[in-house]
């Protein structure tokens, strides 16, 4: 830790000293490591899920067991002179809640997983109950996190990091996901090559947010791609959408990516396949599309959703059509802009040719411009609100709308909605 100054708890308003508290985290780890070593049955779960090494590897993950005892490791580390406050500033203990001079520990049967500051120190733990405690309790929560401490704060850190600090300064591509079992799983499928490969990183038992995508942009990977590879399910479709918000940097290097896998799976599950770890990594390298692409489609899907008879008429087709051309102005680069547009006319199915299509998805996305203001990068606002006099026309301000190379056809005779610009050259004017 960079310095040793005093720490104060938020709970308790009481100063403590950081040495101690990362201490006993340390000492945490080496007991977890011994229960993990002297139990058979996280032992078995991990061969089970390809993690095997895990059991007799001890760095750089270091990953141990809680038993299902009440206090043992709170005993344990009290024996080594930790006092309880210790224990439950850091998060290791917590008090019962009939007797609160009773401390127990907070990670009981579960498989641990510590977390690591950018210098390396164990700060917190994330702990996976063990299947037999989840069918016991069905509202036990499969994933356990240490709260918030002194040390501690989980929006600001990503899982791996550390651990992988070799992997990251040779410029590995970064690859987001949602846990630790996935960070492992593409850690090892890298382990027995030297060539450059894929880094994940994940967070930490919350929400990605800012701060952990400022320090997934700072990677030297970045400039080539990051990966988004979040589970195939509606949670991880959702986080999946929020990432591109969050990573979306215009004009930055590096393109992003989505890996995509089967409904409810994850690269810990593509792992334990036959040749998982060959498969993984052609996920990983060639199976990617860009992320942006991703959202659309997950947008149509939770809008078939709430309306399955969306597409049947050509009303419903357009109306979904202009509903996702917006994103076309979140394109990295006019071919991307583009590609993305003849992606929304093959998903709305608004013309029999892509290309007859393009022209409308792209004045959608024109005559929504002005709601958009506030994402364009800085100098291409259009002047305060209340001076339209010498505002230019919408797709002026969009350099991405304004280079699309695109001589679109627009239905006329017939009772389709038609767009409200029209493209002349690339240009596009409002329809009189």
């Amino acid at each position: 830790m960079a310095s040793p100054d005093p720490i104060r708890a938020g709970n308790t308003g009481r100063e403590h000293d950081p040495r101690r508290l990362l201490a006993a985290n340390e000492a945490a780890v080496a007991w977890f490591r011994t229960q993990l070593a002297a139990t058979e049955e996280p032992r078995r779960y991990l061969t089970s899920r390809a993690l095997g090494a895990l059991v007799d590897r001890e760095w750089p993950w270091r990953v141990g067991y809680g038993p299902q005892t009440w206090s043992a490791l709170t005993d344990h580390l009290k024996g080594m002179d930790f006092s309880p406050e210790d224990l439950v500033v850091a998060g290791l203990s917590k008090p019962t809640r009939d007797n609160p001079d009773r401390l127990i520990d907070v990670f009981r049967d579960r498989i641990i997983f510590p977390i690591r500051d950018p210098d390396g120190h164990v700060v917190a733990f994330i702990g996976r109950a063990s299947n037999r405690s989840l069918a016991t309790d069905p509202q036990l929560p499969k994933y356990l996190n240490t709260h918030e401490s002194p040390l501690y704060r989980k929006d600001k850190l990503l899982f791996g990091v550390a651990e992988q600090q070799d992997r990251i300064r040779a410029g590995w591509r970064p690859v987001l996901v949602e846990g630790p079992a996935d960070t492992i799983a593409i850690w090892l499928s890298y382990s027995r090559f030297g060539l450059p490969g894929a880094v994940a990183v994940a967070p930490c038992g919350t929400a990605f947010g800012a701060a952990q995508a400022a320090i997934l942009r700072s990677m030297p990977g970045c400039r080539d791609a990051i990966v988004v590879a979040f589970d195939a399910d509606p949670a991880g479709r959702r986080a999946a959408d929020a990432a591109f918000d969050l990573l979306r940097q215009p004009g930055a290097p590096g393109r992003l990516l989505a890996a995509e896998f089967a409904t409810g799976a994850d690269p810990a599950d593509l792992l334990i396949r036959p040749n998982g770890r060959a498969q993984l990594r052609a996920a990983l390298r060639h199976q990617t599309r860009p992320l942006l692409f991703a959202v659309v489609d997950h947008h149509l899907d939770r809008l078939l959703g709430r309306n399955p008879q969306l597409l049947d008429d050509i009303g419903g087709r357009y109306e979904a059509a202009r509903i996702l051309s917006p994103r076309v102005l979140d394109a990295a680069d006019p071919g991307e802009a583009y590609r993305l547009a003849q992606h929304i006319v093959e998903r709305t199915q608004i013309a029999e040719r892509s290309h007859d299509g393009i022209g409308t998805v792209m004045a959608y996305a024109a005559d929504g411009l002005p709601h958009r203001i506030g994402d364009l990068p800085a100098g291409l606002d259009s002047g305060p609100a209340d001076s339209n006099a010498d505002r230019p026309p919408p797709a002026e301000a969009s350099p991405v709308l304004r280079s699309v190379p695109t001589a679109p056809r627009t239905p006329t005779g017939s009772s389709r909605p038609g767009p409200a610009y029209v493209s002349q050259h690339g240009q596009f004017r409002r329809r009189s």
